[in-house]
């Protein structure tokens, strides 16, 4: 199972080297993206990091604000250098730099290379459970920097939605077989139609891919499930994990889980791969291997 994992991160550059070396196994891949708006130490901290994965492959920077194109953006950099580096995959998992694995890599595996093909990420037709989500396209939007989560301009003008697709919406991050991600990535090439409209929509992370996808001939084949285990009942949101979450995640049937800050609570991480991680009383993943 060849799994390319496509990372944005913008902060926390040793947690995310910790977080490529939990899932690295022979036939991963890693695309990472840095935040360009985060100070370039974090940067040369992952690069610095990681250099000796030869699986490992930085991506050009941009710029992102939360609500704004940049997230979508960066993304579709990544699908496009998966294409132009000719690199195989059978699926590609997009994460956070926060996110961290809650069970072992040899599950994640089998989940995937069992699923017949099916990709995976979370949604609702619009307008549904994702608050604002039918304002958030069908009105003009505009986000500029300024005040810290950027100023925001709503034009409310009705915009025609394009080739009379049915909106869709859900979490930000999924797992696309390389069926989907293929067909996403030619999807944005021949409509630069859509790829325009979307420029004007609010957090338009949260229903680019999806309203593709959905509204596809791959629609029955897209399982309503992030495989992400988030906590979106406690404040910050979505919830940090800490050390007495670990029977929480335990329970959990995710794949993964977010979010995390080693710089709150560390100590969960060594938990998880100490608890966690490991099956049967075997030796610890792949990436540690090389330190014993």
């Amino acid at each position: 199972m060849r799994i390319a994992y496509l990372i944005l991160a913008h902060q926390l550059p040793e947690q995310l080297v910790r977080l490529v070396r939990r899932l690295n196994t022979p036939t991963a891949l890693f695309l990472i993206h840095v935040n360009r708006r985060s100070d370039d130490a974090v940067y040369d901290a992952a690069r610095a990091g990681l250099a000796e994965l030869e699986n490992v492959v930085f991506l050009r920077r941009h710029k992102l604000y939360w609500g704004g194109f940049g997230h979508v953006r960066a993304t579709l950099e990544g699908l496009d250098e998966l294409h132009r580096r000719s690199l195989e995959f059978d699926y590609v998992a997009l994460l956070t730099g926060q996110d961290y694995p809650i069970k072992p890599v040899s599950t994640i595996e089998r989940t995937l290379a069992g699923s017949g093909g099916r990709s995976f990420m979370a949604y609702d037709r619009l307008p549904g459970g994702l608050a604002d989500g039918i304002e958030r396209i069908t009105y003009w939007h505009s986000r500029r920097i300024g005040v810290p989560r950027g100023w925001h301009l709503k034009l409310p003008i009705r915009r025609r939605f394009p080739h009379g697709f049915v909106p869709y919406g859900g979490s930000s991050y999924w797992w696309l077989s390389r069926e989907a991600a293929e067909y996403v990535r030619r999807f944005v090439a021949e409509h630069p139609a859509y790829h325009r409209f979307f420029k004007h929509v609010d957090v338009p992370d949260e229903s680019f891919f999806h309203t593709i996808l959905l509204n596809s001939p791959l629609r029955d084949r897209i399982v309503n499930d992030e495989l992400r285990h988030v906590d979106w009942t406690r404040d910050p949101l979505p919830a940090i994990f800490g050390a007495a979450d670990l029977e929480t995640l335990r329970r959990s049937p995710k794949l993964l889980a977010r979010k995390f800050d080693a710089s709150a609570d560390a100590e969960i991480l060594d938990l998880i791969d100490r608890e966690l991680l490991v099956e049967g009383g075997l030796s610890p993943p792949m990436a540690d291997r090389r330190e014993e």
